[in-house]
């Protein structure tokens, strides 16, 4: 029910902002020469847009096992209400590798995640700002056993994957480096964190921005 709740607010909030702002250019604009001059007008959709997005690269591995992981997670803001507020949607997937040695034979498989979500950010400073998310979030990732090692699937003799699916709710604030190329640091916190997960509560992320 909390994550219908939060994606109707979330909607609420981009036809709410959409609607101002198109009125707003509605009635400050002047005649234009041509369709393309005012598509292409400092107040126009396009200049209004900024993007960014954010990578995981990892890996870890004991004389037994291994983890590799890579991930891209690129996002479209739209500016509003003279640039403080932005909100756009946001993407992301992660490749796995994963590797076991058992009996003198090497195991692999390659989960793959991906997430879909929609955000809102409130900058009120030029290098900081706010941030609240919706993601959903489906993980596929390996089943270890109490000990910490990869489970084998008895019945395929392969590695034991279990996908899961995620409703993330995130809040938190970051640091921009400014400028139109810059980069960023966030620090989030899943106020909508399954009891039933040993998964830390806080994402910290790192990216590039366009335009922010």
């Amino acid at each position: 029910m909390k994550k219908y709740l939060l994606f109707g607010l979330l909607a609420l909030v981009f036809t709410a902002a959409f609607t101002n702002d198109a009125l707003a250019q509605k009635k400050g604009k002047k005649k234009k020469s041509s369709a393309t001059d005012e598509y292409f007008d400092e107040s126009g959709f396009v200049n209004k847009l900024w993007y960014g997005g954010s990578f995981t690269l990892g890996y870890s591995g004991t004389s037994s096992q291994s983890y590799f992981a890579f991930g891209l997670a690129p996002m479209v803001g739209y500016k509003l209400f003279n640039d403080i507020v932005s909100v756009g949607p946001r993407v992301g997937f992660e490749y796995n590798n994963v590797r076991l040695k058992y009996n003198n034979k090497v195991y692999k498989a390659n989960p793959l995640s991906y997430s879909v979500g929609a955000f809102a950010r409130i900058k009120p400073f030029q290098n900081f700002f706010a941030h609240l998310e919706y993601e959903y979030q489906n993980a596929d990732s390996t089943d270890p056993d109490e000990d910490g090692y990869i489970e084998l699937d008895p019945q395929t003799d392969k590695i034991l994957t279990t996908r899961v699916a995620y409703d993330n709710v995130y809040v938190g604030a970051g640091y921009n480096s400014g400028g139109n190329w810059a980069y960023e640091i966030l620090i989030l916190f899943n106020v909508n964190q399954p009891a039933t997960t040993v998964a830390s509560p806080f994402n910290i992320r790192f990216g590039f921005t366009h335009k922010f």
